[in-house]
């Protein structure tokens, strides 16, 4: 009415079309691309209805036509590549980025991320041609920067290891890289996530963790703090966890007290899929989903991942005045913030990201990129009287076995690549001279006595048909496969494959190559079914988890048979996986039970055994409670041993593992991590010596889960992580071998008003050039508390000629020298003697002395 007012003395003053210019300008001052985000800002939520406001506070927005804002999906995730909608660049999954060491690479992966994103939405009429939720591709949920505190929990992989400098500058990298350097607009959102101490699986829904206010400062906080503070992070994500008795959904504490008043976070605070359905139905803080909608929004949850709280029960919270007009625009406008950096409201002319090209996604120079990924994650862990490299000239045989030797593992949250990935098999045969003989053995686990059916006893391959629906109805989408061994999570993305709920029917004829009783094996979740010449051998039609139904029948061989099988998924974890048991000829030795591997590796004078884990171990919502190889794969290497001890092993898994017998008999040992697309190609490059390997471990490698506290006591001054461990490790914190050796020597520290600068120089002193990586680790004065061992405080990945020095100078930031002092409530340096040493890992401390503050 005011603004009316002052329209009609406009109009009597006799100024009527400077008035009509002014209105439409005043209309439309939110599409104004000159005017301040603020402003606009605050103009477009003074034109929405409450309604409109709430619909702007879901995952999946919809479009307000009348105010033509389009529809905005929230949601994808970037960790190691942009998973969807279609094919992106694969890099090595979080935990091998974190093994580089090299915050400027983890800046250019996340560059080319946020580039073949960028593409991709351009490509799609800037995303209105994207229809599916979670699947645009300007609002990521990465990175992970948890904390990964104990080798158990299955969202390691995910994260950038053990200490929090290393995750935070690891983090902030990655925060950067997402979303662009631009003084204007944001080229992605990033959402650093889950705040805070997310750290168990098995009960993420319900864990409720007791921890002091100084190890969350200290431990948990600091990652966070950095994307926050350094990274400008655009968005944060709350964990499900509640934390000291509160959930972190609704935790004012968290969301308002320490990330926006202590920290200065700008963006706005998305919940973890579902989380505050979960205050009502797991956590059962509150009783009504309404109370959890007030609760939640007046705690600074601004945004729900779930379309459900935050919508029919915040706006049934409002108009039973729980809720205020001022809580639903606070959370509008830091929404609608970030969407107005992304240009969602301006045309395409002034905004950079408008205009990068589709022909980037997947381009050489990104495959170059994630190929020195892949490379510079390798961690050397042994090479014993240096028995790599190998010499291409002289090695004759290989045999490459192994349960991870002819797949690709990419880890959780992976998308598709636009190339075909290489397994570390195909890198060997693509690296190997013709005068070298490379021997393949398909994997085939002695525990069970079961092995997939492919090769010749499926003559003509199977005709594979997936329906979109759990009935095998409708019209299929058809192609000829070579076994029944479908496990999405476990598996390279195919983009052939529908989508869950599915069922698929795989038909062909089976020849054995041996007379007698076969017993199959159908593993399935959810249901199956097996016939052989129309008899029903395995029914297992009814919905259940995973499990294995088996049937035996004899069979002759040369004769075909009809073989068909059926599945069907109804949930997210889908499996069918078909393998028999075949009968024994004469007496069998016990490696003669893991299939051709024993004549593989008899015949070769040099063995690749490629060993590990996969998504079936560790992923999300998947805790581990064994840190050792799975045991059939520790007696397969215990077996081959025994008849060719020349055995390197490749290590493909995503976090630490207790590998004892393996460190105190194989020769060389190379974690290779989840390595991403051209994990192979890195690998053999490895192998061969083309590439020199500095990968450091973001972990400690512990022998026993015995000597670590229980998974679910969060006081890290127990004895976790290399900071307050005492025990004898595998492999420390900061671990990684090389092709050559360094020298450090001339250390000198100075003391300056902000920083303290640490200095020394660094040889290599070995024939080849190779990377160092050099950290410097600080123990502070006794503070009254429990001190650290030491603690990380600056890195640098330094490459060197053979021959060449350097001096190397690495600048401390004196605010990262601090502990939290509990009775101030705030963060103090204190004065006195500082340790401060430097070396090459957690142990190997090269250079030491004391400065004091």
């Amino acid at each position: 009415m005011v603004i009316m007012n002052r329209y009609k003395k406009i109009l009597l003053a006799g100024t009527l079309s400077v008035m009509s210019c002014s209105l439409i300008h005043a209309q439309e001052l939110y599409k104004n691309e000159n005017a301040p985000v603020h402003e606009r800002v605050a103009d477009l939520l003074s034109r929405l209805t409450v309604e409109e406001k709430i619909s702007l506070l879901r995952a999946t927005s919809p479009d307000i036509p009348r105010l033509g804002i389009d529809k905005y999906y929230h949601g994808n995730e970037a960790l190691h590549g942009v998973v969807r909608p279609g094919r992106f660049t694969v890099f090595p999954q979080a935990i091998g980025l974190a093994a580089t060491w090299n915050p400027e690479l983890q800046k250019r992966v996340a560059t080319v991320i946020s580039d073949e994103a960028r593409a991709r939405w351009n490509e799609l009429d800037q995303g209105r041609e994207q229809k599916e939720q979670f699947s645009d591709v300007l609002t990521f949920w990465s990175p992970t920067v948890n904390m990964a505190r104990d080798p158990r929990w299955g969202r390691t992989p995910e994260t950038y290891g053990e200490d929090p400098f290393l995750s935070g500058v690891m983090g902030t990298a990655f925060v950067k890289g997402l979303q662009g350097d631009d003084p204007r607009y944001l080229k992605i959102v990033s959402t650093p996530k889950h705040f805070a101490a997310n750290n168990e699986e098995h009960n993420r829904f319900v864990c409720n963790p007791q921890i002091s206010e100084k190890q969350l400062r200290e431990y948990y906080f600091p990652a966070f703090e950095m994307c926050v503070k350094e990274g400008k992070a655009a968005s944060i994500m709350a964990a499900y966890n509640a934390l000291n008795d509160v959930p972190c959904t609704l935790n004012a504490w968290l969301l308002k007290k320490v990330l926006r008043q202590d920290w200065g976070f700008q963006g706005y605070v998305v919940s973890d899929c579902g989380g505050p359905s979960l205050l009502v139905n797991a956590h059962k803080y509150v009783k009504t989903k309404e109370a959890a909608a007030t609760l939640s929004i007046q705690a600074g949850l601004d945004l729900e991942c779930g379309d459900d709280v935050y919508d029919e029960y915040l706006l049934n919270a409002y108009k039973q005045y729980m809720v205020s007009d001022a809580d639903i625009d606070s959370a509008a406008c830091h929404v609608l913030t970030a969407r107005m950096k992304l240009g969602l409201f301006d045309g395409t002319e002034r905004n950079p990201y408008t205009r990068i090209s589709p022909s980037v996604i997947g381009s050489k120079e990104h495959q170059q990129i994630a190929l020195d990924a892949a490379r510079e994650c390798i961690v050397l862990l042994k090479n014993k009287n240096n028995m790599l490299p190998l010499n291409v000239n002289k090695v004759k045989s290989i045999a490459v076995v192994g349960i991870n030797a002819g797949k690709c593992e990419f880890g959780d949250y992976s998308g598709a690549p636009v190339v075909d990935p290489v397994s570390v098999l195909q890198g060997i045969k693509d690296r190997a001279s013709d005068q070298v003989k490379v021997v393949y053995a398909p994997w085939k686990s002695a525990a069970d006595g079961l092995e997939l059916i492919q090769g010749e006893n499926f003559p003509e391959g199977l005709k594979a048909e997936y329906f979109e629906n759990t009935a095998l109805e409708g019209t299929p989408k058809v192609r000829k496969e070579g076994w029944i061994n479908f496990e999405p999570a476990n598996q390279a993305p195919d983009p052939f494959l529908p989508k869950s709920p599915l069922s698929v029917r795989w038909t062909g004829k089976l020849r054995p190559t041996i007379s007698g009783r076969y017993t199959f094996s159908f593993t399935s979740d959810d249901g199956c079914r097996l016939s052989i010449d129309n008899q029903l051998l395995i029914d297992a039609w009814s919905a259940h988890a995973v499990s294995t139904d088996s049937a035996s029948i004899y069979l002759e061989a040369g004769k075909d048979y009809q073989l068909k099988a059926e599945y069907y998924d109804n949930r997210d974890y889908a499996i069918a996986k078909l393998q028999w048991k075949v009968p024994q000829v004469g007496k069998a030795t016990r490696l003669d039970l893991y299939g051709e591997a024993g004549k593989a590796v008899r015949e070769c004078e040099t063995v690749v055994a490629v060993m590990g884990i996969n998504k079936s171990i560790e992923r999300e919502g998947q805790d581990r409670y064994d840190i050792q190889l799975p045991a059939d794969q520790r007696e397969f290497l215990q077996e081959i041993y025994k008849v060719n001890p020349n055995i390197i092993v490749v290590l493909v898994a995503g976090s630490s593992l207790a590998v004892n017998w393996m460190n105190e008999h194989i020769p060389a040992i190379v974690n290779a991590w989840y390595p991403g697309e051209q994990g192979g190609t890195a690998v053999a490059d490895v192998l061969f010596g083309d590439y020199n390997p500095a990968g450091r471990l973001p972990l400690t490698y512990y022998k026993s889960l015995d000597e670590l506290p229980a998974f679910d006591d969060y006081d890290i001054t127990k004895g976790r992580t290399y900071k307050y461990f005492k025990g004898d490790v595998l492999y420390p914190f900061g671990y990684g071998l090389s092709y050559s050796s360094f020298k450090y020597s001339d250390l000198k520290v100075k003391d300056s008003a902000n920083t303290v600068s640490v200095s020394f120089r660094l040889k290599n002193t070995s024939k080849r050039k190779g990377d160092e990586v050099a950290q410097v680790y600080v123990r502070i004065p006794e503070t009254g508390g429990v001190v650290p061992i030491k603690e990380l405080k600056g890195f640098r990945r330094i490459p060197l000629k053979s021959g060449e020095s350097r001096v190397v100078e690495i600048e401390l930031d004196k605010e990262q020298l601090r502990y939290w002092d509990a009775g101030l409530g705030q963060f103090i340096v204190p004065q006195g003697a500082f340790d401060i040493m430097v070396g090459a890992s957690s142990k190997d401390i090269r250079l030491q002395t004391v400065i004091n503050l």
